[in-house]
C-alpha cells in the first residue's frame, strides 16, 4: 500500500444472516464530537504460514497460499456505546441500561478503514467480515493536570466472505468507492 498518512475514518456495519449490510447499523468513527475518533488500526495475519517440502535431503519445495489468522485489532478514543453495544452483542434491559452476560452474542461485522497515501490520493482496507472482542474497561483516579483520555480497543477476528476472501485494498478514489460497494454490500448510501 506504500505510505500510509494517517487514519482519518473507520466505518462499521452489521452483516445479517445473508451477509447483507444492516443499514440501521452502520456506525462511523471520525474525530466527530461525540462519536469517536481512531487513533490506530494494526491488520495481522495477511500472510499464511509457510511449510517447506523436503525431498533428495533438501528443502525442494515451499508450501503457502491464502492467509494466517486475520484480525484487526483497534484502538479509538471515546468509542461510541451504540457500536460497542451492537458490535459486542449486549442487550438492552427493558428499562434502557445494558446488560453483557449469556445472551450476548456478536453479530457478524465489515469494516472499512481510510486514510491517504503520501500523494494525497485515498487509500481504503476492508475487512469483510468477522466477530468483535472488546478490551478491558477500566476506572482510574482524577490526577492534577489535564485529563488525557486512554484510548479503547477492539479486536475482529476475521474470516472470509462468500467469495473466500478476507480482506480488500484500494488507492484511489475510483478504487475506493468501489471497495466500499463491495465490502458494504445492500448498503443505500444517501443521495448527494
Amino acid at each position: 500500500m506504500g505510505i500510509i498518512v494517517g487514519f482519518k475514518r473507520a466505518t462499521f456495519a452489521q452483516l445479517d444472516e445473508n451477509d447483507q449490510i444492516v443499514q440501521d447499523n452502520i456506525f462511523t468513527v471520525d474525530g466527530v464530537d461525540g462519536k469517536g475518533a481512531t487513533r490506530e488500526a494494526t491488520i495481522a495475519g495477511l500472510s499464511a504460514e509457510a511449510s517447506k517440502v523436503f525431498g533428495s535431503d533438501v528443502a525442494y519445495y515451499v508450501s503457502q497460499q491464502g492467509t494466517g489468522d486475520v484480525s484487526v485489532n483497534f484502538t479509538i478514543l471515546d468509542l461510541p456505546e451504540d457500536l460497542m453495544n451492537c458490535a459486542a452483542g449486549h442487550t438492552k434491559h427493558v428499562d434502557g441500561f445494558t446488560l453483557v452476560g449469556k445472551n450476548s452474542k456478536p453479530p457478524y461485522m465489515a469494516v472499512l478503514l481510510e486514510s491517504e497515501n503520501k500523494n494525497g490520493e485515498p487509500v481504503m482496507l476492508a475487512a469483510f467480515k468477522g466477530k468483535m472482542s472488546m478490551g478491558d474497561v477500566a476506572f482510574k483516579t482524577k490526577e492534577a493536570g489535564a485529563y488525557e483520555p486512554d484510548p479503547e480497543t477492539m479486536t475482529m477476528s476475521c474470516v472470509a466472505n462468500k467469495d473466500g476472501e478476507t480482506l480488500g485494498k484500494a488507492i484511489g478514489a475510483d478504487l475506493v468507492t468501489k471497495l466500499r460497494a463491495y465490502a458494504f454490500p445492500g448498503e443505500t448510501l444517501p443521495e448527494g
